[in-house]
């Protein structure tokens, strides 16, 4: 599935699922991976709630210490993973967060964008935890630099119209993408300068 298509008539794990698809086939990292990932970003997040519906935490004490136990509560662990991707089991809202945050950086910024834009929001990474401003103005330029290419491709008849349809959906990406990272950068400057007593003013 080419997940940098609309999918607005998709349902909102459909969209969850389509990118994590995506990112297995198209980097190294294996369904295995994935469910190591989304059981560590979900004992992370949501630790009361991912013991109760037997997440299995594979940094605790009990299966570090058992070869045998961490191999079975790893091979019950994807399949129930397996579950999900394909659709045959439905995800349920608790876990929804922690699939997206267990994404690679790039699926998941995509991700929060696509999800973002179905309710006209701005997409945005998390301020915290591992928020690095250099990593971040990284992207910005990457995705400045995106959004000028494919929208020059665009506008280089000077119209936006049916005829651009196979390079919109790249340039929305980039362009979202673009004002995203912007956002984010923002939030922390705002928030440290508001910190600091700064007054600010708009212009």
């Amino acid at each position: 599935m080419n997940t940098s298509n609309p999918r607005r008539t998709n349902t909102r794990d459909q969209v969850l699922r389509a990118y994590a698809q995506e990112q297995i086939a198209r980097t190294s990292l294996s369904q295995d991976d994935f469910a190591q990932a989304l059981s560590r970003t979900l004992h992370q997040k949501c630790h009361a709630t991912a013991d109760a519906e037997r997440v299995p935490d594979f940094e605790s004490d009990l299966l570090r210490n058992d070869t045998g136990e961490f191999i079975k509560a790893a091979g019950r662990w994807l399949k129930r993973v397996q579950r999900l991707l394909s659709g045959e089991q439905e995800m349920p809202c608790w876990m929804e967060e922690a699939w997206v945050a267990a994404l690679e950086p790039e699926w998941r910024d995509r991700c929060v964008n696509e999800l973002a834009s179905r309710y006209g929001l701005t997409g945005a990474r998390s301020q915290d935890g591992d928020f690095c401003p250099a990593t971040s103005f990284g992207r910005l330029v990457k995705h400045i630099g995106g959004a000028v290419e494919a929208c020059s491709a665009i506008l280089a008849d000077g119209q936006v119209d049916v005829n651009d349809a196979a390079e919109l959906p790249g340039a929305i990406h980039e362009l979202r993408s673009m004002i995203a990272r912007a956002h984010e950068l923002e939030s922390r400057m705002v928030r440290e300068a508001e910190s600091a007593g700064t007054v600010l003013t708009t212009h």
